[in-house]
């Protein structure tokens, strides 16, 4: 967001540059002279800012996994390749809609949210559509008064960013037709969740983190507003391993990962 806010900064200033030069100082006025650096500098950096700004808003975004809150789907240093026309085309940085595009239950979303009073890209598992009544019992997804089954509950072993080995539930989680894994903490260590039994209402939807609990989602803030989404998820791009980045090329970059996405 930042770095299409810095792109829309640019494309203004450049634009009234070249616009000022056109109205103060007409081409006959310039045959001795020439144009100043400055002038000509914005003519040939506009149609390039221009070019880059619609294939970033509008086509593909890189976006980086920050935390755990994906695992096992997703993991600290996954770059992920998210498309910005599925969920239908927004305004840059605004996020209104001017295409439709509707978002299914089980798509992974990249969204505008916030840590630390700061608007930074985050990313969920939506789970939950306008008009679903949508509950989080006992470690258990409800959507619509229907349980989402957890299948092949095997004991597992998180190994987090900071070298930590925590013992953890893997599952399989059924989503309607979608299956994918999910992640819970071996001892149940929930608290009571403020949005844990809502309706989703119209133009919103109801996101989740694949690791139950490691992530800061729709049970703690409610639900997420389309305006705010980005793009759905598509691959992940690349994988780099942070713990071993020094063991270049080995260790450092997780090949298996790359163009997966459960």
């Amino acid at each position: 967001m930042l770095l299409e806010a810095i792109l829309l900064i640019a494309i203004l200033s450049t634009s009234f540059i070249v616009c000022l030069d056109k109205v103060m100082y007409p081409r006959h006025s310039r045959i001795f002279r020439g144009k100043p650096k400055l002038v000509i500098f914005s003519q040939s950096i506009l149609p390039v800012l221009l070019i880059i700004f619609c294939l970033r808003s509008f086509t593909f975004e890189i976006f980086r996994i920050p935390s755990g809150s994906m695992k096992p789907t997703l993991i600290e240093g996954d770059l992920v390749l998210v498309d910005k026309y599925s969920f239908g085309l927004r305004v840059p940085i605004l996020g209104y809609r001017l295409t439709p595009g509707v978002p299914q239950r089980g798509d992974i979303a990249v969204f505008r949210g916030e840590i630390d009073g700061k608007t930074v890209g985050l990313i969920k598992r939506i789970v939950g559509l306008p008009g679903d009544h949508i509950q989080y019992v006992d470690r258990i997804l409800y959507v619509n008064g229907k349980p989402a089954k957890q299948l092949d509950l095997r004991k597992d072993i998180d190994r987090q960013a900071n070298g930590k080995e925590l013992k953890v539930i893997w599952a399989i989680e059924e989503l309607g037709t979608l299956q994918h894994s999910i992640l819970m903490t071996a001892k149940n260590d929930d608290v009571e969740f403020p949005y844990a039994d809502l309706i989703v209402p119209r133009n919103s939807y109801y996101v989740m983190g694949d690791y139950r609990s490691n992530s800061q989602d729709s049970r703690y803030w409610g639900v997420l507003k389309d305006k705010k989404l980005i793009g759905k998820a598509r691959l992940i791009a690349f994988s780099f391993d942070w713990q071993h980045r020094f063991a270049w090329p080995n260790k450092s970059i997780r090949w298996s990962r790359i163009g997966t996405l459960n």
